[in-house]
Order: structure tokens, then sequence, then C-alpha cells
């Protein structure tokens, strides 16, 4: 029998991130899928900018934005029709983001994601992806989860042995559902049919890139999303319950996408099709004992403004670090009951974010039926929030024993707003900085380890990490940012952007989440510091 640290059941980007990110901490994974490869079906289309910081510290990055759409595509197009008259352009609003990050949000589609990820395993060497092998059961007791699993290839049974098992089987989630975690929200929005096809409609979309064009005649039901920004396309269609999937034949699809654009003629190479249901909801607990729920086996996003893929990204970041300070610390497993805690508060504002856009279609196009023009385009101009969500994707903050929490707020500023600050349970702010003679960003320090930011008027500080350093079984590094410190402020901007005099102090998590943070130093503050590694969550 196979005994690894962590299985995780479910191949897709989710569980491909959860095994490189425990991959980083030196953990080993096996990760589970039941097809014989990568998704070649892109059911996502954009990642956002967080997630992007994520891949740029994971070393995938570079690669995967070979396969980016350029940045004017991220607008939608309604118009009358493919070939009709325009009515209006919903935009990203611009920022000048080298403020906000060292990378920038990508239109990149889910399978470029997949094999990206995939790849960038394989290359690092702890973890292994299985592909061909089919959850089937399992049993847990004190030491551990013995996994059965079905090798779809010999048609065996086969049996793996791991201290975890984590459940980044989707939607319908076998292993939710052997767990008995109920979902909470509405399980059905709508169906559809989304048809990935090739097409070469570059004579109407050359001069106005753009990620998806809908359309205010009744007659076009159904929008075009771009995979590759030339001749790859999604045709999303709704359809009834009432509607038998059989009915979607290659030749059916077809004909549906050449009535969309209105080109009977036209060439078009089906690539595959998948069905899937439109729904809000999540999980009651994203743990029992020692199985978790990751990605879409924890919360259902509306695809309405594309979190979540990345929603599930970010749960994988999350419980890595978590996972591997228990398993090579053993750090108190209370540790992982933050991971619940911290998650679930930022997936329901995501998805009531989406939800309120998925609605805003409905009454956009309930005003086109009604022929409601003035209702019409106050809700096309509404469709701005639904582009732009920059504070949603960088500003949320998290609340658990192991932050400091300053307020109870999960969102700094609004879902479209992010102004850096270091606010206990927010993402540490970017800056530049030069470490050992090489230009970089701050937040490439944030990945294994607890890191201590100070001023120039650190010694206090300085003293009070040796003690804690002695005492605490926790990797903690302390860098001093100054013109001549351990990093070099390359913009002179550190105390204002991280809110702190040169005698203040910041606590960053291996996550790149601010644990605890001080203005200046006190002995109110030192102590404040020391009591902070001494949590029961951060202990044996």
């Amino acid at each position: 029998m196979q005994n690894v640290p962590i299985i995780i059941v479910g191949g897709g980007p989710v569980g491909l991130s959860l095994a490189l990110a425990l991959s980083k901490q030196k953990i080993k994974s096996i990760v589970i899928e039941k097809h014989n490869g990568v998704n070649i079906h892109p059911r996502a289309r954009g990642v956002n900018t967080r997630t992007m910081e994520l891949f740029k510290l994971w070393g995938n990055s570079s690669e995967l934005l070979k396969y980016e759409q350029p940045k004017e595509a991220r607008r939608f197009i309604w118009a009358e029709s493919f070939q009709g008259k325009e009515i209006t352009r919903v935009a990203v609003i611009d920022s000048d983001l080298v403020d906000y990050s060292p990378i920038q949000a990508s239109l990149v589609s889910q399978d470029h994601v997949e094999d990206s990820l995939y790849t960038a395993i394989l290359s690092n060497g702890n973890s292994e992806v299985q592909f061909e092998k089919e959850f089937v059961d399992f049993k847990e007791d004190d030491n551990g989860v013995v996994v059965q699993l079905l090798d779809r290839k010999t048609n065996q049974t086969v049996f793996v042995k791991a201290q975890y098992l984590i459940a980044a089987d989707g939607a319908h989630s076998m292993i939710r559902k052997q767990l008995d975690i109920e979902m909470m929200g509405s399980n059905n929005l709508g169906q559809f049919c989304s048809v990935y096809c090739e097409i070469d409609i570059t004579k109407w979309t050359k001069h106005r890139p753009c990620i998806g064009f809908f359309f205010t005649d009744p007659r076009y039901g159904g929008f075009l999303a771009s995979i590759d920004g030339d001749k790859r396309w999604i045709i999303g269609l709704r359809f009834s319950e009432d509607v038998s999937r059989e009915t979607y034949t290659d030749e059916y699809c077809v004909s549906e996408v050449r009535r969309l654009v209105d080109l009977p003629n036209l060439d078009v190479k089906i690539i595959s099709k998948s069905f899937w249901t439109m729904a809000a909801q999540i999980a009651t607990n994203y743990r029992k004992k020692r199985v978790f729920l990751v990605g879409d086996a924890a919360h259902r996003l509306p695809p309405t403004g594309g979190f979540g893929m990345n929603t599930g990204i970010q749960d994988a970041h999350n419980l890595a670090w978590k996972l591997a300070f228990v398993l090579n610390y053993n750090i108190s497993d209370q540790l992982l009951e933050t991971y619940y805690t911290e998650r679930a508060p930022i997936a329901k504002q995501n998805i009531d974010w989406s939800t309120e856009n998925a609605k805003r279609y409905t009454e956009i196009f309930t005003a086109i039926h009604n022929g409601d023009n003035e209702l019409l385009k106050i809700k096309l101009h509404e469709q701005q929030k639904h582009l732009n969500s920059l504070g949603l994707d960088l500003g949320f903050i998290y609340h658990s024993e192991i932050i400091s929490s300053e307020n109870s707020s999960t969102l700094s500023i609004s879902s479209s707003q992010y102004i850096p600050t270091t606010l206990p349970g927010s993402r540490a702010p970017h800056l530049q900085v030069i470490k050992n003679g090489k230009f970089g960003s701050i937040l490439d320090l944030f990945e294994k380890k607890f890191v201590l930011l100070v001023g120039a008027d650190c010694n206090d500080w300085l003293t009070t990490m040796d003690k804690i350093t002695q005492k605490s079984k926790l990797p903690i590094e302390i860098y001093k940012i100054s013109r001549d410190g351990d990093l070099i402020d390359y913009n002179n901007t550190f105390y204002d952007t991280y809110e702190i005099t040169k005698s203040g102090a910041v606590l960053i998590r291996p996550d790149g989440h601010v644990a605890w943070r001080s203005r200046k130093t006190s002995p109110q503050s030192i102590t404040e510091l020391e009591n902070y590694f001494d949590k029961p969550a951060l202990n044996v």
C-alpha cells in the first residue's frame, strides 16, 4: 500500500495548486484524477491579480503569460446581434497596478492554467499526479486515512494511506456527500451547455477584441466568449430541465453556433461540450477530522465575475502552509481549524457579489423582453461592477485565532476599490525592494516562514525576536527595511505603505497575510508579539 502525507482527490486547478503549494513546503502528496489527463475544456477564462501573484511565487507565471489575451480584450460588447449595431462596451477601468502588485490579472483560460500547474508539479518533484484513478471510498482512524481507488486502466482496486485527505472533487463532491456536510444556498440558478469550438469570425472580431459578446435582439439567445483572442470560442447556451442533454449533438451545436453569429455556412469544429448548473452555495463546514474540502467541493460560485477558480486556488494556498506546519513542525491540529474560519467568509463574500452579477443579467434580459430601454441603459451601465473587482481581489481580510484583528471587516474598502493596508488579516502590500543586490517585490519573501518587518530603530524588536526564536519551533525571519538594512526600500515608501514608524513592526504569515502589527515599539507591543507566538494554534 502506498503511503503519503496527503492525498488530493481531483486534478483540476485547485487540486493541482494545492499539490504545488505543498511541494514548495517539501510536503509530498498524490493527486488522484479519474480522467486520462488535464481538462481541455476551458471552464474559466481569467486569473485574477492575487492568484497570479501565487503563480509567480510558485514559478509558473511566465509560461502561463504566453497564452494570455491582450489587455484591451478585458471588456464586454453588447450589440443588437453579432454582425449588428453595437449598443455599448463595458470595460475594466484602467488602474496603475504597478503600485499594488508585481504582476497583473491575466486573461488566460483554465486549460492552460491546469497544464501549467501540472508541468510545474512534474518539475518540482515532491508530488505526483495519477490519472485514470477514481475515488471509491475512504476509512479514517486516529492514525490517518485509507483511501480506496479504482485503477480505470486495469480495473483493479488500489489503496493509498495518508495522514490527510483533501476533497478537490468538484461541485458534486462524493467525499463531501460521504462526510454528510450540507451545502447552503441556491443549487440552481440556471442550466447551461458550454460549446467549445474553433471558428473563424475574425472579420467581425479582430478590430474589437473582447472577452464576451452579448446580444439585445431576443432572437439571438446565447453568448460568445473568447478563449484565445483568435479562433477558439465558447458558445454559451441556456436550456431548461425539459430539454434532454441528448438534444445537444455535435450537429445541433454546430447549427446553434451558426445561428448565433448569423453565418449559415460557417465552418465549425466542435472541440468539446460541457453541461453545468449555475449555483450559489457554500458548505456548512470545510473539515471533518482528517478530511478537508477545497474549491467547488466547498463552495459553488456563479461564473459571473470570474472568482470561482480563483477562490478555490486561494483556498489551497491558505490550507497548504497550515498542513505543512502541522506536518513539518508538529504544530497543534488547532491550526487547521482556522482554514474554515478564514476562508468561508471570503467565499461567501465572493458568492454574494457573483450572484448580484448574475441577477443583473436577468434584469438586462427582462428589460430587453419588456422593451424597457431606460432600465436597460441603467443595467448595462451597472455592469461596470462586474468587471471591476480589485477590492475583492486584493482587499479581502481574514479573521481567526491567528490574526490579531483590529476590526471585523472582511473587505478593506469596497469590491471595486483597493487601498494597500497592513490591517491584520489583509494581504501584505506590495513594495519594491532590493535584496542582496537583486530587485524584486517584498511579496517574494512570504512563502515558507513567518516574517517580521521592522523599521530603522529596531533594536528592541531584535532582542525580542531572539527570545521568541529560541522558544518557538516555528520558522521566523526578521528583515530591517532601510537604505542600509537587509532590504532596501527602493521608492522610500515602506513606512507610509506599511503604516508604521521607524520603531514599528509588522508580522507577516507564510501566506503573505498580516498577522499582527505595531505602529511603534512599546512594552505593551513587545508583550503582544511574544503572546502571539504563544497562541494554542501555533504550539505543539
